[in-house]
């Protein structure tokens, strides 16, 4: 090779690293646990930079802790056949921060499940949480970052008990793994179930005002625990588990949801929020509670247990008909209540409740059909329907009667002739 040849071949691989910019500095140490010492790293370089990687690899190395806050990595690497690592601080307060401003990163690509307990995480930008083995990956750090977007892609599953902090940031769930999430999470950006599962582990993960859309195949595990979102959407599987105490509150805004509903719980349509059904839905198990919400069945049907009315509520069965609602019973919270019945119409739209009611009584003296009183509502033993429109046994009296009158006036007609 002549010199010219060499140097231009010496600058494509200076270019290379260049535009690859990051450096991988490997633990390696087994006598002293401190992040800050050089000689626990490969190079005898600890990583301090956005473009190193602290990377965990193979051998009887003793577990790292961050002994000093403001460390700065690209990402964090369990690499292909580590051991098990658990990732920790000296007191429990540490902060690493993770990115260059471009995109970071924590993956596990090991069959090895690995810890992380640094106290908190502090993402520099976008960053991508990862498992590509079998090897699980637990962080119970707190996740932080001005509005910085998360996604999780899960072929292990993914555990995160801290806290989720990220702003306006989003969360994207990936992979056919789970994501479980422990914390009092505050982020308020879409959370987005793309592939797998989302798992609760405790109550309350999610901001009132964030967003959850469910992929068809995907699902939201409630796992007989409880949260409130702002708005749902979708064709994937809200799982309220099988014990009867998952619940699941809308809180404000209008949801539109094609998915399902499995397991036992409680739905809860909240007031200033509405929940549009895309699909019908058949599930006995589920009580819907309309605290001051509205249900618009859109043309499809839902079957459910109870139906609750723990605030003025409505039911919209949408200009067009079709739209069946049948539950096991009917209540409300109080006799002050009112449910609404809104665009209702007769051999078209269809409630239905297997208790059966008196007319003129609670429950039924506290749902108005719109252009009815609620003294017109009724349940119909025959069909189990909860109407206003009179019986077809009342028609006919109605027609008795007519005919009974216009009899009586032939009659008398014919006298005075």
């Amino acid at each position: 090779m002549n010199r010219v040849n060499f140097l231009i071949a010496l600058a494509g691989i200076g270019l290379a690293v260049a535009a690859s910019g990051q450096t991988v500095r490997t633990w390696t140490s087994n006598s002293d646990q401190r992040w800050s010492v050089n000689g626990n790293w490969s190079g005898s370089n600890r990583p301090n930079t956005s473009s190193e990687i602290a990377q965990f690899g193979t051998g009887l190395q003793l577990n790292p802790e961050l002994n000093a806050n403001n460390y700065t990595v690209r990402g964090i690497r369990f690499s292909t056949g580590a051991d098990a690592y658990t990732v920790g601080d000296d007191n429990g307060a540490r902060t690493l921060r993770i990115g260059n401003w471009s995109s970071g990163f924590i993956e596990n690509l090991s069959g090895s499940d690995q810890v992380i307990s640094i106290a908190t995480l502090q993402f520099q930008s976008n960053s991508t949480i990862s498992t590509t083995g079998t090897g699980t990956l637990s962080l119970s750090s707190n996740l932080t970052g001005t509005n910085r977007n998360l996604t999780f892609d899960t072929a292990a599953d993914i555990s995160v008990t801290g806290n989720i902090t990220t702003g306006t940031g989003t969360l994207t769930k990936q992979g056919s793994g789970n994501l479980t999430l422990a914390g009092a999470n505050t982020y308020t950006g879409l959370t987005t179930v793309s592939a797998g599962a989302i798992v609760l582990a405790a109550s309350n993960v999610f901001a009132d005002t964030g967003r959850i859309s469910i992929a068809s195949g995907a699902s939201l595990q409630l796992n007989n625990l409880a949260d409130t979102i702002s708005r749902l959407s979708g064709a994937g599987t809200v799982d309220f588990g099988s014990a009867g105490t998952g619940q699941l509150r809308l809180d404000s805004g209008t949801s539109t949801f094609a998915g399902s509903f499995v397991g036992s719980g409680e739905l809860i349509i909240g007031a200033g929020a509405t929940l549009t059904l895309g699909a019908d839905f058949t599930n006995t198990n589920l009580k819907i509670t309309l605290d001051g919400g509205t249900l618009n069945l859109a043309g499809y049907s839902l079957t459910a247990g109870a139906l609750s009315i723990t605030g003025n509520s409505t039911v919209d069965f949408s200009a067009g008909g079709g739209s069946v609602l049948a539950v096991d019973s009917l209540g409300f919270a109080s006799g002050s209540l009112q449910l609404s019945a809104q665009n209702w119409a007769d051999a078209s739209d269809y409630f239905f409740s297997q208790t059966g009611y008196a007319q003129g009584s609670a429950p039924l003296n506290q749902v108005e059909f719109q252009g009815w009183s609620t003294a017109d509502t009724k349940w119909q033993a025959y069909d189990s329907q909860i109407t206003p429109v009179p019986e077809p046994a009342t028609y006919g009296a109605w027609l008795l009667a007519g005919l009974g009158a216009v009899g009586l006036w032939w009659r008398h007609r014919r006298r005075r002739a």
